[in-house]
């Protein structure tokens, strides 16, 4: 059996990239209700690119953005994903945080997902970034867990968020990701070994553990917060936020520096700056609503001030919300297949 060509997404607004992110989960894992978030938190053009080569049980990409972003996506317990830096020549960004762990070159984190049912995730990609996600299927991947009695890497999935880690496993894991995006590896079972050795084996040494912190989980309500939409009321003010999360505003914006460079305020505009985008990237509402509802949009999200929200929107994004209703989502996903080299 040939392996699958990879194929490469390339997306120009966080609207595109989310339709895409939901139909690949659900190509992989039918029975998914997926959903995520994108928010642009650099200023400038988007360009992100990703490139998916998947196989039988398990989903590989390899993904790519000129501007930092965060990722905000439900979690589960259908799927467990592994996601590192590929940076050889220089320490990954320290603004690249994937599920509460900080990345360096030898990370390898993002695989707490078992005890979040009915919650959320975050990741910060820092731009420029090249992220390595592979996701695999839990209950194959317990299964195999049972079978070889891997119970320190069982133990691993439940308490930790990232780990870094010299040890043979996770290096044949990355080796083993590259070959297929190169060459195309037909089967998964070396994916859910090396996964489980790379568990195992990170019990001893120097390596460094990033364990599930109060720190994390309060983020994570945070993020889904300030993404919570109440059909006819307006989102959610700063002291509602803290009163729900039972927490000082200064307190929060300390958190918010720590894990985004920015105070709660900067965060909550950039939010509420991408959603006012997202209405306008909206290809299934008529053009002519969007252009009708362009300010109001702008007034539900906070944005009092018109002429300030429009040099604003300039600033962040390099285009007008005019010329952001002109291009529309959808005619910004460029689809390419890549043919890779065989032996």
């Amino acid at each position: 059996m040939k392996a699958r060509r990879a194929k490469e997404y390339i997306f120009m607004d966080p609207l595109g990239m989310e339709e895409y992110c939901q139909s690949h989960y659900a190509d992989y894992y039918s029975k998914s209700n997926f959903s995520c978030n994108v928010t642009q938190l650099s200023r400038g053009e988007l360009l992100t690119s990703s490139i998916c080569a998947p196989i039988n049980n398990v989903h590989l990409e390899i993904f790519k953005s000129n501007q930092t972003l965060l990722y905000e996506e439900d979690a589960n317990q259908n799927s467990v994903a592994f996601c590192w830096i590929d940076q050889t020549d220089q320490l990954a960004p320290a603004n690249t945080i994937i599920g509460g762990h900080r990345m360096r070159n030898l990370s390898i984190a993002g695989f707490n997902r078992l005890n979040k049912t009915g919650g959320n995730t975050w990741d910060i990609v820092g731009a420029n970034t090249v992220l390595c996600c592979m996701s695999l299927k839990w209950e194959k991947l317990k299964g195999q867990i049972d079978k070889m009695k891997a119970y320190n890497a069982f133990a691993k999935l439940e308490e930790c968020v990232g780990i870094d880690s010299e040890g043979a496993a996770s290096t044949q894991l990355k080796k083993l990701f590259g070959k297929h995006f190169k060459h195309g590896v037909k089967c998964a079972e070396p994916f859910y070994d090396l996964a489980i050795a790379f568990l195992e084996d990170s019990g001893s040494g120097e390596n460094i553990f990033t364990s599930r912190s109060d720190q994390t989980d309060l983020i994570e309500d945070l993020v889904k917060l300030l993404h919570e939409d109440r059909p006819g009321l307006p989102p959610l003010t700063i002291s509602q936020i803290t009163q729900y999360l039972d927490l000082e505003e200064r307190s929060l914006s300390e958190v918010c520096r720590s894990s985004f460079g920015m105070s709660i305020l900067e965060l909550i505009k950039s939010i509420r700056l991408e959603q006012v985008k997202k209405s306008y990237s909206n290809p299934h509402v008529p053009e002519g609503l969007r252009r009708f509802t362009m300010k109001k949009n702008a007034l539900y999200y906070g944005f009092q001030d018109w002429n300030a929200f429009e040099r604003l929107y300039f600033k962040t994004f390099c285009e007008s919300p005019e010329q952001t209703i002109d291009k529309v989502s959808k005619t910004n996903v460029l689809i390419s297949d890549l043919l890779r080299l065989r032996k």
